[in-house]
């Protein structure tokens, strides 16, 4: 018995007839559905659904920190949708602002938010550790290892 193959598109009737076949499609990636009393629909999972809206979101808030006051640093109109930058050194928060329009950007025009998301929760998380109290590694002081005598031959 073969592997029957998974198609991107799938009539109604088609979806009435054999739901597991769409449905395992749609685990892989949208599945349009047509109909032919009406506009296809698109069948697709919630993870999915979240993570357009997520990008969506995303690029709709970058859009509107660009349009914003230009007397105003870029770095500090992000400050509205992201508060949570403040915990970044100024530096950071430059590398942030670059880096996220520049990936957002290219997810945009790919029309996939995935690795922008990726990369605004990677930057988040560090927010929160230097919120945590955090210390990066160049800025501890570093106990410097000793030998001692193995107390079993003593």
């Amino acid at each position: 018995m073969s592997t029957p193959t998974i198609s991107r598109t799938a009539q109604s009737s088609e979806l009435s007839r054999n739901p597991a076949n769409v449905f395992k499609a749609a685990e892989e990636g949208p599945v349009r559905i047509t109909r032919r009393d009406g506009e296809p629909l698109v069948l697709l999972t919630s993870t999915e659904f979240d993570r357009e809206h997520e990008g969506a979101e995303l690029a709709a808030h970058l859009v509107t920190a660009s349009l914003g006051d230009p007397q105003v640093p870029f770095v500090e109109r992000l400050r509205g949708p992201f508060p949570w930058i403040a915990f970044l050194s100024e530096a950071d928060e430059a590398a942030f602002a670059r880096e996220i329009v520049a990936i957002t950007r290219a997810c945009a025009s790919v029309g996939r938010f995935d690795k922008a998301l990726v990369a605004l929760r990677a930057w988040r998380s560090t927010a929160e550790a230097i919120s945590a109290g955090y210390t990066p590694d160049d800025q501890l002081d570093w106990i410097e290892p000793t030998a001692v005598a193995d107390p079993r031959t003593a």
